[in-house]
This record gives structure tokens, C-alpha cells and sequence, in this order.
């Protein structure tokens, strides 16, 4: 069998020339697949990319110094762009060559430093509101970094088409290099002349101008030239990208400032010269001096401010208690609660309680369940307002509506009715997270006079909040703050004076923060509100005091600090225009906000002085004290029943007249020695007692003494004088009535000594007195008075002759003894009767 032979191919130049030429084609047709590959980043997209993501860090660094310059938070940024970078420098480390990339991840990371960029930038923009000559602050940073975005998406777009351009153009040269290749395959002598027609790339040749036409290359692709090499002709710029550029190079033309993105102006020239035109707009302005053209507004080196006219405002909540304090139920300060609404401390939104609605409206009824405090205009209308609020739907019929409404009122406080404007949403069925509503730029009209926030409820039920009100007097509403407004620090204002001037809408706080444990609300000594209220506060190891001041009012606060219950002392004093109300009671809980009122069930004791009502004592403790004109406790008081107490050492309280004249003195001794004294009649009902020594009644009525219990009373007197003496012997108040044995009564009264005596007291003068004697001296009795007749005192003691029983007994013995008349007088006549008979025998 025959041996083959190995075949030895030699390529000549001119076949080199066309292998590499074919390389060309695939290299563009590659280049042209990669970018439309999604999964890849293409070498045109990547220094597209390079280049926006340059401008990027850029803005970045710019907005991170701002930010930081004006104490905002970039946690959330400086995060954002680590990943961002992370991910980005992995990609952007070779861009002469396609790379594998995950766009979901790209976007992902992308999106999260819009956002944080975004928030930012929010932030920055918020805290720039002034306005001097012109140069607002905004986010031109952002707006530049955008343009060069722009441009640099343009030139992409360019680079694209000039890719796509080559690519077309390659294919066309491998066409053409195929049908030469195999023109050419058969062999090329040495020394011959191959004609190429189409475009090809020459890698490792000697071409001699002889053999080039015209001794020029043109449209050609060239790998690396010296730039050296160029002498003549021109380059089009958009061909090529710049790494530097010396600017003492450009000699002539025109430089559009749109194209410059320089860090700082000192980069461009040491000295700006006059800047007569323009603005300059989102920069931080660092100078020695700055002033208005026509001196109007100066600030030197040191900081001194000269203005002809100043107008220095902060954002101001003109929503009077936003943060609803001392709110409960359907009672909010500086609120107006009504239609269901009620105060939520359950539900907060940022710490801040919420005003809520959780009923029904009934169909196609518009509610209004919330209105803040009529803030006064002062005289600015015509100017912008804006408010915002946070808003949660608990669960809503669909047909349900609830609108935030900005509202302007005239001076009786009627909502004028073209002077409102609302922003309105449907009821949502599903609990819904919280949502930001927000009014804008609602000028107030000339016949405002207040302005005020409202909430509504429309055409069902439903149970929504609204909670961290913002009402401002500026064109586009802002994110909540309390009623305190900013505090624009200016350091010290010293040797000034400010003469006819209105300050309006401020809150001045004298001195710093009161630094105590119990400055749970982080008081001021001394706070003027704009709603008129001066407020003075203290705290000590003790108590907390406050002092409050506003129109018509004057109200002074105590609460103790410490208690051994959950029930802490306080006092509350309130003058108004018509009483002094002093309150002691107590809080439930320590109250160091001075937010509780010592009233209803928490009120231990008050005391009112009225020019309406006099004064009013209410509680144990409650009375008007007398000291007289010493100190020493002789005076007397006056408690909250009106009863009169006399102190340990007092001794009278008196009636006197106008001339000094007793009219009554009523001893208050503890000893009971001063006796109770009138000087003038004393009316008691239908019974007068004078200074004649006379008891009258008056309806000459008669006067009966009783006892408490029933029946009459023991009288004990001297001698009484009487024109008649009744005794009741009524058969109707009597029982066990039998008839006397008189006999025995008569026994009885004959047995009694008769004795003639005087008194003791008595005088010479004194008549000789005869009556039965009760013997209290003697043991064995020396005078005869049976016991039915001696009268004994409640105590059974001894205390005299019972006149009325000795009567009676008497009168028996006047009965019995005219029986005994009666018996004589028969035998008498008896005895006449015979004495006649036999004088008449005598005589006879």
C-alpha cells in the first residue's frame, strides 16, 4: 500500500491578510450578539456605564456633604450605594470585555439608591425654605447629574449605532475576503499583486507607499496609533473619549457650560472676577462677605447681619394641640369633637395619639366629627397654606367617603363658602396601613379671618383615624412637627431694640429646658404661646409648680411628687373674671404635665368667692377663720356648714351695733363661765322675751311648758303671781279612776305637823310663812308629813310639797268633815224636835 504523504501549506502575506480579515467579521458579528445578550454587558454598554456611574459617585459625595452639613441622616444612603458599588466595581473592573450580569440584582440595587438618594434629597430640600435674592436652595445636583446622564446616554446611543454600523460593514468585507480567499487559495506567487477591493485589516506587514494607492489609508480600523503620528487633517471629538485634557490646549472656540461638571470653582480659575449674570442655584455659598447690589442685605467676616428689611420664619403647625395632649373621650384641648369622633390613644402613628370615627353617617349625611382651634390670620390673607395628615382606614364600606379639609372662617367663625378645600378618598374594607393626605397651596381669601383643619365622614359606616396634623402658611404642605414651630438660633441678639412691630405665630421660651427628673414634659421656666397663654413652671424634691396666664384666666397648679397611694396631692387655683375657685383634691398618678383637672370625683375641698355668688365652702376642710387682732388662738371659725367653733383660748363672740352697743354676747370658754347674753327682745316664734322682765306670746295664744318626751314639764319657781290656777283632770287622759275614800284622805291630812318658818334667805322684813315642813334633815323624822304629799325630783330626790294631791286631800277632808256637819245637824234637829215637845208638855 502506498505511504501518503504530509501536505505543507504556506500562507503568503496576502493570505494572512484575509484569515484575518475573516477574525474582523466574527469579532463584529460577536460583538453585535453580545449586545443583544440580556445576560451580558456588553463592551459598549459597559463604558457607557463606567461613565454615568462616575457622574454617580460624584453626585453622590456632593449630596453626602450637604446632607451630613445639615445634620440628616444617610445611613440608609451610605448603605444603598456600598451595595450598589460592591456589585458595580466587580462588573466595571475590565470594560474591554463583555461580562455575565444579573439584572434583576442590578435593578434591585438601583432602585434602593434612587430611593434612599430620593429621601435625601426630600430632606435637604425641606430644610431650605428661605429665600434670599433669588438663590433658593433645591436639588440641582441631582438635575446636573441627570444632564451629564443624558449626555452620556446620547453618546451611547451614537457608539451603538456605529457598532451596529461596523458590524454591517465587516459582514460585507467577509463576504468579499471569501470569494478572494478562494480566488486566492489556488496560490499567490511571490512578488505578485494582490488587489483587495474590500475593506481588511493588515496585523503584521511591511506595505511600502509604492504598493498603497494614492500612498493613503482610508476608512480604515487601526489598532493602536501614536497620536505623535498625526500631523495634519482633523479628528471628529465625538469619536473619541478623553481621559484628560490639558485646558491650555483649547485655544479657540467656544466651551458650553452645560458640559461642566466641576467640584469646585477653584478648579476653574483663583479669581472669578465680577459674576454679573445668572443664577446659582443648589450650592453651598461660602464667602467672607456677602451683599446685595444695592447694600440691602450685608453679612460680614464675623457674622453680623444688616437688613433694611428682615423676615426670618420657621415652619410653624398652626394646629393648635396637634399632638392631641390631654386628650380623652370626646374632650380634646383645642378641639372640636362632635359626630362620634373620639380621642384614640390606642392607635398612634410616630408616638402621636389620633382622633378616630367608628360609627355611621347614615346614608348620603356628610359629619363633620373634628375641628382644631380657629387659628387667627392676623390680617395675612392672600397668602399660601398647606396642610398634611397621616390617615388609617380600620375597616370601611366601599361607598364610604372621609375627607381632610383646609378651611378659612370669617370673624363670627362661620367657614366661608368659597374658602375651604378638601381632599376626599373612598372607605376601604380591609384594614389598610397609614396613609399621608395632603392640601396644598390654597390661598386664604380677603374676608378670612381665621383658618382651621376639619374631618369628615360621608354615606356610611365606617371606622377610620387621623392622627399628626401640619397646617403651615406656605405653598406646599410638609411633614408633621408640634405646635412649637422651629427655633431659628441665631445666637445673641445683644444692644437691639425692636420698636413698633407685631410677632406673630411665635413661641418664646425663656431659659433652657428645666433640668429635673420630673420635667417629664420638658418645660421651659417661662413659655409665651402664640395662642396668648404665658406659662411660668419649677420642680423641686417635693412638688411641681406651674403658674397659667391667659385671656381672662389666671390659674395656679401644685402636684406632690410623692404619695403612699396611687392618689398624689394637688391644688388648683383659678381666677377668671368673675370668681376665685381655690381646689384641693388630688391625680391619679403622679402628674407632672399638669394635665389632670382637681375637679369632679378628684375634688376633696373648694372654696369660690363670687361677686355673684359670695363665697362658697365646699369639704371638710373648708372654713373662714377670725384671729382677731392676735395670734394666739382666741379667735373664731366659720367651717363649710356655717357653724361657728371657737378657738382653745376664745373667750366671747359678740353682737355689737353700729355705736358699740351689745346686742348679743355668746361665751365661747371652754370653762363655761361666760354666759349667752341679749340686750334686745328675743323673738322666738309666738314666745317674746324682753328686757321687762316679760314672757309674752304674741298670738295670746297660751304658754305651755312640756317635756321632750311628753306631758308638762316641772316648774320650778318662787313666788307665783296668777289670776287663775287650772289643773287638768280630764277623764279622757286618766285611767284606773275610782272614788276617794275621804275618810282616809281627812286621816290623813290631820295627821300632818303644821309648822309657822322663814327662809334662810329671807329678811326682817320677810313675812311669817306656814305650811308642812319636809323633813330633809333628820333621819328620824321630827315632822309629820305622810309621804303621798312630798314632791321628788326626776332624780327621786327630795324637792318639796305636792300642792295639787295636799289640795285634793284637803277638799276630802272638807267633804268628809261636812258629813259630819250634815249627821249633827240631823241629831240637832232631832234633839230641838223633842226639846219643843216637851216644852210644849211643860207649858201645856
Amino acid at each position: 500500500m502506498a505511504e501518503s504523504n504530509a501536505t505543507q501549506v504556506i500562507l503568503t502575506d496576502d493570505g494572512i491578510r484575509i484569515i484575518n480579515a475573516q477574525n474582523t467579521a466574527d469579532n463584529a458579528a460577536s460583538g453585535v450578539a453580545n449586545l443583544n445578550d440580556p445576560n451580558l454587558m456588553s463592551v459598549i454598554e459597559k463604558q457607557t456605564q463606567a461613565a454615568q456611574y462616575a457622574g454617580l459617585t460624584s453626585q453622590y459625595n456632593v449630596i453626602l456633604a450637604r446632607a451630613k452639613e445639615a445634620n440628616i441622616s444617610t445611613t440608609a444612603l451610605t448603605t444603598a450605594y456600598t451595595n450598589l458599588n460592591t456589585f458595580m466595581t466587580a462588573i466595571l473592573t475590565d470594560t474591554t470585555k463583555a461580562s455575565d450580569v444579573n439584572r434583576d440584582t442590578y435593578k434591585s440595587l438601583t432602585g434602593a439608591y434612587n430611593t434612599a438618594l430620593s429621601n435625601v434629597q426630600n430632606a435637604l430640600n425641606d430644610s431650605f425654605n428661605t429665600d434670599i435674592d433669588n438663590m433658593r436652595s433645591s436639588v440641582s445636583v441631582a438635575s446636573q447629574a441627570a444632564s451629564s446622564a443624558a449626555i452620556v446616554a446620547s453618546q451611547a446611543t451614537s457608539t451603538g449605532n456605529n457598532a451596529s454600523q461596523v458590524a454591517s460593514q465587516a459582514a460585507s468585507v467577509a463576504n468579499q475576503a471569501s470569494a478572494d480567499y478562494t480566488a486566492l487559495s489556488a496560490g499567490v506567487k511571490d512578488g505578485s499583486v494582490v488587489h483587495i477591493t474590500t475593506k481588511t485589516s493588515i496585523d503584521s506587514a511591511v506595505i511600502g507607499t509604492a504598493e498603497i494607492a494614492d500612498a493613503a489609508i482610508t476608512d480604515a480600523k487601526i489598532g493602536n496609533i501614536s497620536a505623535n503620528h498625526i500631523i495634519t487633517g482633523s479628528i471628529d471629538a465625538s469619536k473619541v473619549t478623553v481621559a484628560k485634557l490639558d485646558a491650555g490646549n483649547i485655544t479657540t472656540g467656544t466651551l458650553s457650560t452645560d458640559r461642566l461638571n466641576v467640584g469646585k470653582l477653584s478648579a476653574l480659575s483663583a479669581n472669578l472676577g465680577d459674576v454679573t449674570t445668572g443664577s446659582l442655584k443648589g450650592v453651598d455659598i461660602v464667602a467672607n462677605t456677602f451683599s446685595t447690589p444695592n447694600g440691602s442685605f450685608t453679612t460680614d467676616a464675623n457674622g453680623n447681619v444688616v437688613a433694611s428689611n428682615l423676615t426670618i420664619r420657621g415652619v410653624t403647625n398652626l394646629v393648635y394641640n396637634a399632638s392631641l395632649l390631654g386628650g380623652s373621650g370626646t374632650n380634646i384641648p383645642g378641639w372640636g369633637i362632635s359626630n362620634n369622633g373620639y380621642y384614640s390613644s390606642y392607635t398612634l402613628h410616630d408616638g402621636v395619639p389620633s382622633i378616630g370615627f367608628n360609627a355611621s353617617t347614615g346614608s348620603g349625611v356628610w359629619n363633620i366629627f373634628a375641628q382644631s382651634k380657629l387659628y387667627p390670620l392676623n390680617g395675612l390673607t392672600g397668602q399660601p397654606y398647606s396642610a398634611s395628615v397621616w390617615f388609617v382606614d380600620d375597616g370601611s364600606e366601599a361607598a364610604m367617603k372621609y375627607q381632610f379639609t383646609l378651611a378659612f372662617f370669617d370673624a363670627n367663625g362661620n367657614r366661608l363658602a368659597s374658602g375651604y378645600a378638601g381632599n376626599t378618598w373612598n372607605g376601604n374594607p380591609t384594614s389598610q396601613g397609614w396613609a399621608y393626605k395632603t392640601i396644598n397651596n390654597i390661598i386664604s381669601p380677603s374676608t378670612a379671618v381665621y383658618v382651621a383643619i376639619q374631618y369628615w365622614a360621608y354615606n356610611g359606616t365606617g371606622h377610620a383615624l387621623f392622627s399628626s396634623p401640619m397646617l403651615t402658611q406656605t405653598a406646599q404642605s410638609t411633614g408633621y412637627q408640634p405646635d412649637t414651630g422651629n427655633v431659628v438660633s441665631a445666637g445673641e441678639i445683644d444692644g437691639s431694640v425692636i420698636n413698633g412691630s407685631t410677632i406673630n405665630g411665635t413661641t418664646f421660651n425663656a431659659g433652657d429646658i428645666i433640668s429635673s427628673t420630673y420635667n417629664t414634659s420638658r418645660f421651659y421656666p417661662t413659655t409665651i404661646t402664640p395662642a396668648g397663654l404665658v406659662a411660668t413652671t419649677g420642680f423641686n424634691s417635693m412638688d411641681g409648680l406651674r403658674t397659667e396666664m391667659s385671656a381672662g384666666s389666671f390659674v395656679t397648679k401644685y402636684r406632690a411628687v410623692h404619695s403612699n397611694s396611687n392618689q398624689y396631692e394637688a391644688y388648683d387655683g383659678v381666677f377668671s373674671g368673675d370668681e376665685l375657685a381655690l381646689n384641693s383634691g388630688f391625680t391619679n398618678g403622679i402628674d407632672m404635665g399638669f394635665q389632670q383637672s382637681v375637679s369632679g370625683n378628684q375634688l376633696t375641698g373648694q372654696v369660690v368667692l363670687s361677686p355673684l355668688n359670695g363665697i362658697h365652702l365646699w369639704g371638710s376642710t373648708q372654713s373662714i377663720h377670725f384671729s382677731g387682732l392676735q395670734m394666739n388662738g382666741t379667735g373664731i371659725t366659720m367651717n363649710s356648714y356655717g357653724n361657728i367653733l371657737a378657738d382653745q383660748g376664745s373667750t366671747w363672740w359678740r353682737v355689737v351695733d353700729f355705736s358699740g352697743k351689745e346686742i348679743a354676747n355668746f361665751g365661747t370658754d371652754v370653762a363655761g363661765s361666760n354666759a349667752i347674753e341679749f340686750n334686745r327682745e328675743l323673738d322666738i316664734g309666738n314666745f317674746h322675751i324682753n328686757t321687762g322682765h316679760t314672757f309674752t306670746s304674741w298670738d295670746k295664744g297660751a304658754i305651755h311648758f312640756a317635756k321632750g318626751g311628753g306631758g308638762a314639764a316641772d316648774i320650778y319657781a318662787g313666788a307665783v303671781n296668777y289670776t287663775s290656777l287650772v289643773k287638768s283632770s280630764l277623764l279622757s287622759v286618766k285611767r284606773d279612776v275610782q272614788k276617794a275614800d275621804t275618810a282616809y284622805w281627812a286621816q290623813l291630812v290631820n295627821s300632818i305637823d303644821l309648822a309657822t318658818y322663814q327662809y334662810k334667805t329671807d329678811d326682817n322684813t320677810s313675812h311669817l310663812r306656814l305650811s308642812s315642813i319636809v323633813d330633809d334633815v333628820n333621819v328620824t323624822k321630827q315632822w309629820q308629813l305622810p309621804d303621798v304629799f312630798i314632791s321628788r325630783d326626776e332624780n327621786g330626790r327630795l324637792n318639796g310639797v305636792d300642792d295639787s294631791v295636799l289640795l285634793n286631800a284637803t277638799l276630802a277632808t272638807v267633804q268628809e268633815q261636812q258629813k259630819q256637819i250634815d249627821q249633827l245637824n240631823g241629831h240637832n234637829m232631832e234633839l230641838e224636835a223633842r226639846l219643843n215637845k216637851l216644852e210644849a208638855k211643860l207649858n201645856g
